[in-house]
């Protein structure tokens, strides 16, 4: 049998005060937010993700293993990524490419240097920066996407 565990009385007061609140202050949204974050994608899944993309900015972070200042980056650009409301509202897509793997996407798009993150939007490229930015700066790359 499972266990049953009751609320304290400091969890109860505040639901019972949100229940009593008329429908419009207890609304939950249902629309789906849908956030694209995948790592160590190929060439032809860049290929295709970039015919597929509307206007919506989707940011590939081109990585290598060896790579130290790519993996003090990777995980700010996916906290950033993963919460819009870190970057004004901003919606974008995140993918990461190991350039050791993807040599030929990697030469596409002029990378020469790691981390190289391009941004791109309808498709092609909108901007891009090399090396690793403080957080309060790629927040500010995002928004002016």
């Amino acid at each position: 049998m499972i266990p049953t565990v009751r609320a304290s009385a400091a969890l109860r007061a505040p639901l019972r005060a949100v229940m009593r609140a008329p429908p419009s202050v207890r609304a939950f949204s249902t629309s789906i937010v849908r956030r694209r974050i995948e790592e160590n994608i190929s060439g032809e899944r860049l290929a295709q993700l970039l015919q597929e993309q509307s206007a919506k900015p989707l940011l590939v972070d081109f990585v290598a293993e060896w790579c130290g200042p790519c993996k003090m980056l990777s995980p700010v650009l996916h906290k950033l990524a993963s919460s819009p409301d870190l970057v004004g509202g901003k919606d974008i897509d995140l993918v990461t490419m190991d350039v050791d793997h993807e040599i030929g996407a990697a030469q596409k798009y002029g990378v020469r240097a790691m981390p190289t993150v391009i941004a791109f939007k309808d498709g092609r490229p909108v901007s891009q920066f090399v090396g690793v930015l403080p957080e309060a700066q790629l927040r500010q790359f995002i928004q002016g996407l």
